[in-house]
C-alpha cells in the first residue's frame, strides 16, 4: 500500500558534513557518503547541497545534487564526476576528513508520491537527483510503473550505480532499468515503445545535452506539461 505522506524540507541550514564512505562506482565518478552535523536537517528527493571551500585563491560556487532517499538523513550521498578541480577536491577527501556545507536547494523535487507513472533518462552524474527520487519512491511503497534510461558518455560501459539498478529491478516490481549502452537514451527509449502521454518525465544531464533529451522525447509524444529537465555544468 502507498504511503501518503508528504514531504516538508529545512530551510536551507550550514552545517559540518563528515565523510563516511567514498567509492569508485565508474572509472569517473564516486559515490560519497556524508555525515551531517544538524540532525535536523531534511530535503526533498532531488534537492542538492552546496560545499563551501576554496581552492587556489577560488572559491567553490557549485551544487550538487544528492543522491539518496530523504529517509537516510542526517547521512545523505553525493554522486561526483571528476571533471575539474572542484569535482577533484570533493573526490579526494578521505573518510573522516570534513567539509562545511549548506543547503537543501533546488526545485526540481518530489513532496508527495506521484499519480502516474514516471520515466526517468539521465546521462552520466547527472543521475544524482533521480536516484534519490527513485530510492525514495521505492521506500515509500509507489506502487505505479517507474522506468529509469540511463546513458555515461564519460565511459559508455560503465553505468552509474549498475548492480544497484539490476537489483532494484528484481525486487521491486514497478522499476524498469534499461541501459543505454554505445548508444543515446534517446534511442534506447524508442526501443521501448512506451506512451509517453502517460508518464511524468525528469531528465537531468550536461549542458546542452538537456535541450536535445527533451526535443527528442517531446517528439516521441510526451507532454510537455508534465516533462521537467534540469542540466549542470561540469568543473
Amino acid at each position: 500500500m502507498q504511503s501518503l505522506e508528504c514531504l516538508r524540507p529545512s530551510a536551507p541550514m550550514d552545517c559540518t558534513a563528515t565523510v563516511l564512505d567514498s567509492r569508485y562506482i565508474t572509472p569517473t565518478i564516486k559515490s560519497i557518503w556524508l555525515q551531517l552535523s544538524n540532525p535536523v536537517f531534511s530535503f526533498l528527493p532531488g534537492q542538492s547541497v552546496w560545499p563551501k571551500f576554496e581552492r587556489d585563491g577560488r572559491k567553490f560556487s557549485k551544487i550538487y545534487s544528492i543522491a539518496s532517499s530523504p529517509k537516510r538523513c542526517p547521512e545523505l550521498e553525493l554522486c561526483v564526476s571528476r571533471v575539474g578541480w572542484s569535482s577533484a577536491y570533493i573526490q579526494d577527501l578521505a573518510v573522516g576528513e570534513t567539509i562545511p556545507m549548506r543547503g537543501p536547494y533546488g526545485l526540481m523535487t518530489l513532496n508527495q508520491l506521484p499519480k502516474r507513472p514516471r520515466l526517468y533518462v539521465a546521462e552520466g552524474s547527472g543521475i544524482a537527483p533521480l536516484k534519490s527520487q527513485i530510492a525514495w519512491l521505492r521506500d515509500s511503497g509507489y506502487s505505479q510503473p517507474v522506468w529509469l534510461v540511463l546513458a555515461n558518455p564519460e565511459t559508455v560501459n560503465c553505468l552509474p550505480y549498475h548492480d544497484y539498478w539490476r537489483s532494484l529491478q528484481q525486487t521491486w516490481r514497478s522499476f524498469h532499468y534499461v541501459e543505454a549502452i554505445h548508444c543515446s537514451p534517446e534511442a534506447a527509449l524508442v526501443a521501448q515503445e512506451l506512451d509517453l502521454s502517460q508518464f511524468e518525465i525528469d531528465i537531468c544531464g550536461v549542458g546542452d545535452r538537456v535541450t536535445q533529451i527533451c526535443d527528442s522525447i517531446l517528439a516521441m509524444g510526451a507532454n510537455p506539461e508534465q516533462m521537467r529537465s534540469e542540466k549542470f555544468i561540469a568543473f
